[in-house]
């Protein structure tokens, strides 16, 4: 397809760039309105109709926010859950006695530390608090990824390479839904940037 309505479907995709299912969902959904309206009035005329690319894709990228802070809310709130039952399967299954040393305080106050900026975020997203969530949930990564290192240390000084595959399961696994909330993440600090042009 070539002309005004291609022109200014390609303009929308490099404005929707910084969330590419957005783009193609709401590309179709537009594409399709701009077709339809541009058979009783011609392609320019329909174009002119709809309005700038820019604030089309900032009134899709504002509609679907409250979605994006749920799923980044959703993705910590399933790393935390995630961390407490690993940590206290490695504890149980290589029998780690708690302690006062400073691994098992790391481990705990990192995993109290992101439990509570996750309810904190929680809370934000349903005030629509975007920059608040954001702070709470870059947080509740860092506590998340301070308590699993020391859990992970914790469980390797007690059990030497007895239990190197639990260990390394159970790594792996917080490892992946470590990475799962960055990305969520990224993906809401790029939504943000893009509402605060």
């Amino acid at each position: 397809m070539s002309g005004p309505i291609a022109t200014y479907l390609d303009e929308l995709d490099d404005v929707l760039a910084f969330d590419p299912r957005l783009s193609r969902r709401v590309r179709d959904e537009i594409e399709s309105h701009l077709c339809d309206t541009a058979a009783q009035v011609g392609e320019a005329a329909a174009v002119r109709r709809f309005g700038r690319p820019a604030e089309i894709a900032r009134a899709y990228a504002e509609a679907a926010l409250p979605d994006r802070l749920r799923r980044s809310c959703v993705a910590a709130a399933l790393l935390g859950g995630a961390t407490l039952l690993l940590m206290q399967l490695r504890s149980v299954i290589l029998d780690i006695p708690g302690g006062t040393d400073p691994l098992t305080w790391f481990d705990r106050v990192g995993l109290i530390a992101a439990l509570t900026c996750i309810g904190a975020a929680w809370r934000m997203a349903s005030h629509g608090q975007i920059a608040a969530v954001r702070r709470w949930l870059h947080f509740a990564a860092g506590s998340l990824a301070l308590s699993v290192g020391a859990s992970l240390l914790r469980a390797y000084a007690a059990s030497g390479d007895a239990a190197f595959v639990l260990i390394g399961g159970s790594a792996l696994v917080e490892l992946l839904l470590l990475g799962g909330l960055m990305a969520q993440l990224a993906r809401l600090d790029r939504y943000a940037r893009r509402l605060a042009v």
